[in-house]
């Protein structure tokens, strides 16, 4: 009778009892059961983030859209599960040419940080979201903070990476992750508070963000982010003018 060797057997065993994380055995494309919110009326379909674009599948005619990634203007994760798609299509005479924008409420799964890393790898538009993608490399720099806002406030963490901001806080649709050529501009109002410009709203619309320091802002922290956003955008503005 032929015997495999033992350790043949324990590798089998080994394999048959370790699970896979949904995010090692999930990957492109990914498919979001979603309802399409209207201001009359929804509609319910599969929203699918593939390699070249995103499609919403729909048994609604009027709802059904197939997108490349350079027809989408802005993506906005506000949460796990709502992710807003505002493209260049014109919502109609009455509208005036405004862009029209398809806002999805996700059911049954969640919006993860593989598919905004995963996104972000695919559009160089600036993408607004509040779940944060995985992110390679220590922090540079890290700050207790709140941020102000009319009515309710958040507080939370402003850390600085080689190539990303991020503010974390419990307040999970306040939360944000920013690429560099996301943000318009950094400035230190004083020693305890940093504001913060981020391309937010599609057509170059600016939000500003304010942040107030739990303690003193520290100077290396804010030189770093200045060369990493301020920098960038004058030397693009003083090519062009060159050109």
């Amino acid at each position: 009778m032929f015997r495999q060797p033992l350790a043949v057997i324990i590798a089998a065993i080994v394999v048959q009892l370790v699970p896979i994380s949904g995010a090692e055995a999930a990957g492109p494309p990914f498919e979001l059961s979603v309802k399409n919110d209207h201001f009359w009326g929804s509609s319910g379909g599969t929203l699918t983030v593939g390699q070249d674009g995103m499609e919403y599948r729909t048994a609604d005619d009027d709802d059904a859209r197939s997108w490349s990634y350079g027809d989408i203007k802005q993506l906005q994760i506000l949460s796990p599960t709502r992710i807003t798609v505002l493209t260049y299509e014109d919502r109609g005479k009455m509208r005036l040419g405004a862009d029209r924008e398809f806002r999805f409420s996700v059911s049954g799964s969640t919006v993860t940080p593989e598919i905004v890393t995963f996104l972000m790898e695919r559009t160089s538009r600036p993408i607004v979201t509040a779940v944060i993608p995985r992110i390679q490399g220590d922090p540079l720099f890290r700050a207790s903070v709140k941020h102000q806002r009319h009515g309710r406030g958040s507080e939370g963490t402003l850390t600085l990476y080689d190539k990303h901001l991020v503010y974390q806080t419990e307040r999970a649709d306040e939360s944000r992750h920013w690429r560099f050529a996301d943000l318009y501009s950094v400035l230190r109002l004083d020693r305890f508070r940093l504001e913060i410009r981020a391309y937010e709203g599609g057509g170059g619309d600016l939000r500003v963000f304010v942040f107030e320091l739990k303690s003193e802002l520290p100077g290396d922290f804010y030189d770093a982010l200045w060369a990493r956003v301020n920098r960038t955008a004058f030397d693009a503005g003083v090519k062009g003018l060159s050109e």
